[in-house]
């Protein structure tokens, strides 16, 4: 499997890491300087300096922390055949794997710990981890609605870019921490570990519409094309 990475992408992420950190740790000491001289002040400093801290961290969480999702998914894919390809920061979704079988978009989770879903509620038991989420660890929150509010924008964004093709979009939810056990049962989409992701596309998709050659071919062209842009 070929894989692209948007570096730019990245490195962007990566100063709005830096700057929410700084302006926020900047904010909150200069809160607690002035907490006995303009206590009003003091307070709106602090505020800004939550907030900054907070996005900061989240942007961290989510983008930069590794394993970081598209190290995760690249190297989980190993398995799979030439006819795959993975976008990651360059699409209308973050991770998509173009393949015989259209477009497959990766909605990922790096929770860890025991993660139980039951047609359609979550459970997830994370213990003192719960605390984290408050400055910007990401939450488990809904990933099956998230996925597929993902399919839904990717399916109305390639329909644009190839009117005529009409390219299928599936996706799947995937678990991108090794330190994870789940217990599935009544999923309306695919939910996997990312160890499972070969198994998957090779046999989860098998009864799923197949491009023809040339549809292949054009849309590796269109998306080969988005990349080479930047």
């Amino acid at each position: 499997m070929q894989t692209y990475v948007n570096e730019k992408f990245l490195e962007q992420r990566r100063k709005f890491a830096k700057w929410g950190s700084y302006v926020g740790f900047g904010s909150l000491l200069v809160g607690l300087m002035m907490t006995s001289r303009n206590p009003l002040l003091s307070y709106a400093f602090l505020l800004v300096g939550l907030l900054g801290a907070t996005f900061g961290s989240y942007v961290a969480n989510r983008y930069l922390k590794e394993p970081r999702a598209d190290t995760v998914f690249q190297e989980a894919g190993e398995g799979l055949d030439k006819r795959h390809t993975l976008y990651c920061y360059y699409l209308e979704s973050h991770y998509v794997i173009a393949s015989h079988h259209g477009l497959t978009v990766l909605e990922p989770r790096p929770q860890t710990g025991d993660i139980s879903y039951d047609n359609g509620h979550w459970k997830h038991k994370s213990g003192f981890r719960k605390i984290m989420q408050l400055f910007g660890e990401p939450t488990l929150s809904k990933p099956d609605r998230d996925l597929s509010r993902e399919i839904e924008w990717s399916k109305e964004w390639i329909d644009e870019l190839m009117p005529e093709d009409d390219i299928p979009v599936n996706g799947a939810v995937v678990f991108t921490n090794p330190d994870v056990t789940l217990h599935i049962s009544g999923n309306s989409v695919p939910i996997i570990a990312a160890s499972d992701l070969v198994a998957h596309m090779k046999q989860g998709l098998k009864g799923s519409p197949i491009l023809t050659t040339a549809k292949q071919k054009e849309l590796r062209r269109v998306l080969d094309e988005i990349v080479a842009q930047g």
